[in-house]
């Protein structure tokens, strides 16, 4: 399964779903843009675990490493 931890650098995705169980980190991440469907291209990852940051919309954002492995995505063909 691909997920933010797991994709490659500077690559572009699409985002297929997300898989985190606390519902207001759901509604946080709804509201900066990140929901089901959107274009996300991983700008960094770091090592341990570590923040990943994405560019969703124009904008750079930093999600948690524990958070960014429960979100699922899909190859973008753009």
């Amino acid at each position: 399964m691909l997920n933010l931890k797991t994709g490659i650098l500077e690559k572009n995705y699409k985002i297929k779903g997300m898989k985190i169980k606390n519902t207001h980190m759901i509604q946080r991440l709804n509201a900066l843009g990140v929901t089901p469907g959107s274009s996300v291209k991983i700008k960094q990852k770091c090592l341990f675990r570590g923040p990943c940051i994405l560019e969703i919309n124009g904008q750079n954002l930093s999600i948690r490493g524990c958070d960014a492995c429960h979100i699922l995505l899909e190859e973008s063909h753009d």
